[in-house]
C-alpha cells in the first residue's frame, strides 16, 4: 500500500511539473502579445495600400498611407508591414473598390466622391461651396453625420472607413485666368466621374468630361482638354505647373479622402489588431491633415516660382466664383 502511494505521489509530482511548464509557456506568449519587440505576438503579414496619386513624400494621399503604415508596423513590432502602391498601380479607385468586393485588394486611399457614386448619403460632402474653410470641413468629417455615413458604407456596401482625411479644396488649372464664371463658358475641363461635378460645371457653362485621371496629364498637355481641377497639393505633386499657366483659387469642391479597407479583410483581423489599425489611422489622419494644410500654402508658392521661373506670375488668380 505504501508503495502504491509513492507511485501516485511521483505521478502527481510529474503532472505538477508539466503544468508549471505549460503555464510558464503561456505567460511568455502573453508577454509577446503585449509587444516583446520581435513581433511574435501578431501574425506576420504584408498589406498593400492602393492610391491613385504620386508616391512622393509631400503628396497628401501617400502621406496618409505612409504615416498609417509606420504606426501599425511600430505597434506590432514589425510583424505587420505594408506596400504602398500609388500612381494607380493597382487601378483607379473604382478598380480598388471592385477589388475590395472580390477580395483581391486589401486597403486603399479612397475619395469620398468615389463612394458617392455608390452610396447616396456620401454625397453630403460633395456639394459645391459647402465649406468655407479647412477647419469647418474637419469638424464636419469628425461629426455625427459622417459617422452615420461611415456606418452606412460598412453595413450597406462592406467598406470599412478607418479615418477621414483631407485631400484639400479643389481649384481650376487652366491656360487662361478664371476671374468670373463667364470665363468657364465652353471650357473643356476634366472632372471626376460624378454627377454632382458634371452638373455643377454644366450649369456654369463649361464642357466637363470624366476622363480617366491617368490620362489627364497627356490630354491637357496635348490640348485635348483645356484644363482640370485639383487640390493644390495634387496639382504640385502631379507636376501640372509644367503644362498649365494658371491655378485659379475657386475652391468649388472639398476633397475628403478616406483610409479604407474591405469588410472581409477587416473581419479577418483580431480585435487587438483592429484597435491598433483604428488608433493608427486616426493619428495618421490628424498629422497628415495638418501637414496637408500647411503643405498647400507651400505648394502654391512653389507652383508660382516654378511656373514664373523667377518672374512674377500675375495669373494665379482668386476667382470670383463664390460671389
Amino acid at each position: 500500500m505504501k508503495k502504491l502511494n509513492a507511485k501516485r505521489l511521483a505521478a502527481l509530482a510529474m503532472t505538477l511539473v508539466m503544468l508549471l511548464g505549460v503555464l510558464t509557456a503561456c505567460g511568455d506568449k502573453a508577454d509577446t502579445n503585449n509587444g516583446s519587440g520581435d513581433g511574435e505576438g501578431f501574425p506576420t503579414m504584408t498589406i498593400q495600400i492602393a492610391h491613385v496619386n504620386p508616391t512622393t513624400d509631400d503628396d497628401q494621399y501617400n502621406k496618409l498611407a505612409t504615416l498609417f503604415a509606420e504606426k501599425v508596423t511600430a505597434a506590432t513590432d514589425g510583424a505587420v508591414t505594408f506596400e504602398i502602391c500609388g500612381n494607380s498601380e493597382l487601378g483607379g479607385e473604382a478598380d480598388v473598390l471592385t477589388g475590395f468586393d472580390l477580395g483581391t485588394h486589401q486597403m486603399g486611399i479612397i475619395t469620398n466622391g468615389s463612394y458617392g457614386n455608390l452610396y447616396g448619403p456620401s454625397l453630403v460632402v460633395e456639394l459645391p461651396f459647402i465649406f468655407k474653410d479647412n477647419e469647418t470641413a474637419w469638424n464636419f468629417l469628425d461629426g455625427d453625420i459622417m459617422k452615420e455615413v461611415t456606418d452606412g458604407l460598412y453595413d450597406t456596401l462592406g467598406y470599412k472607413v478607418l479615418a477621414w482625411g483631407e485631400g484639400g479644396f479643389r481649384n481650376i488649372l487652366s491656360q487662361k485666368p478664371i476671374r468670373t464664371p463667364a470665363d468657364l463658358k465652353g471650357m473643356k475641363i476634366r472632372v471626376p466621374g460624378m454627377e454632382m461635378f458634371m452638373a455643377t460645371f454644366q450649369t456654369i457653362g463649361a464642357a466637363p468630361s470624366a476622363l480617366d485621371f491617368n490620362e489627364t496629364f497627356t490630354a491637357v498637355q496635348q490640348h485635348v482638354m483645356d484644363g482640370l481641377e485639383l487640390p493644390i497639393a495634387s496639382a504640385y505633386t502631379g507636376s501640372y505647373y509644367e503644362i498649365c499657366d494658371y491655378y485659379d483659387m475657386t475652391g468649388h469642391f472639398y476633397n475628403a479622402i478616406s483610409l479604407s479597407c474591405s469588410k472581409s479583410f477587416w473581419e479577418s483581423l483580431s480585435p487587438e489588431l483592429q484597435e491598433i489599425f483604428l488608433t493608427a489611422a486616426k493619428e495618421a489622419d490628424r498629422k497628415s491633415t495638418r501637414l496637408n494644410s500647411s503643405h498647400a500654402n507651400i505648394s502654391y508658392a512653389v507652383f508660382c516660382l516654378k511656373k514664373a521661373k523667377g518672374r512674377f506670375l500675375s495669373g494665379l488668380s482668386d476667382a470670383g466664383i463664390r460671389g
